[in-house]
């Protein structure tokens, strides 16, 4: 048993005190939540952290695999299913300071489904309990608007809307 803890004790060598209270207030950020490399960076960076002592709290998030944008892609992806469009889902995660080809390259590999079911599901919350047979033609207007606001394809919230009015 003694080996194990042994060999389970890592060290990480820190160049001065600054760098390693950097690096503790960035593992104090990641308790709360997963951040994005950027996202923990610019909270570093205004906390009055030296360049010297950003980088190297960033090395050893990096380092024990505590900060991983790739894996925050898969993760926001995965939560976000069903709930929002590829355009939105792709505009917030450039927000958050992903990179474009990151993000492309998550989304073609998890193959992002779930649009048709984000669509149902905002259509039944502006429908209010009415048929989509019974909207006037302005009423559609505005929820096809509203769709196309939130970075929906034309196509597919009418394929989704004239589904729903053949259900009815």
């Amino acid at each position: 048993m003694k080996n194990w803890e042994e060999n389970e004790k890592i060290t990480y060598h820190f160049s001065d005190e600054e760098c390693k209270r950097a690096a503790s207030k960035a593992m104090a950020l990641l308790l709360h939540k997963d951040r994005t490399r950027s996202e923990l960076a610019s909270r570093l960076e205004g906390k009055g952290f030296s360049e010297q002592a950003l980088l190297e709290a960033m090395r050893y998030v990096e380092h024990f695999g505590y900060i991983n944008d790739q894996r925050y892609v898969e993760n926001y992806l995965m939560f976000q299913k069903g709930k929002r469009s590829r355009r939105e889902i792709f505009y917030k995660l450039s927000e958050k300071g992903i990179s474009d080809e990151l993000i492309w390259q998550v989304m073609e590999e998890t193959e992002y489904q779930g649009e048709e079911e984000a669509i149902k599901l905002l259509i039944s919350k502006r429908l209010k309990g009415k048929q989509p047979g019974d909207l006037s033609y302005e009423e559609k207007g505005k929820i096809f608007a509203y769709l196309g606001r939130k970075g929906y394809e034309m196509n597919t919230v009418k394929k989704v809307f004239s589904e729903l009015d053949n259900q009815s």
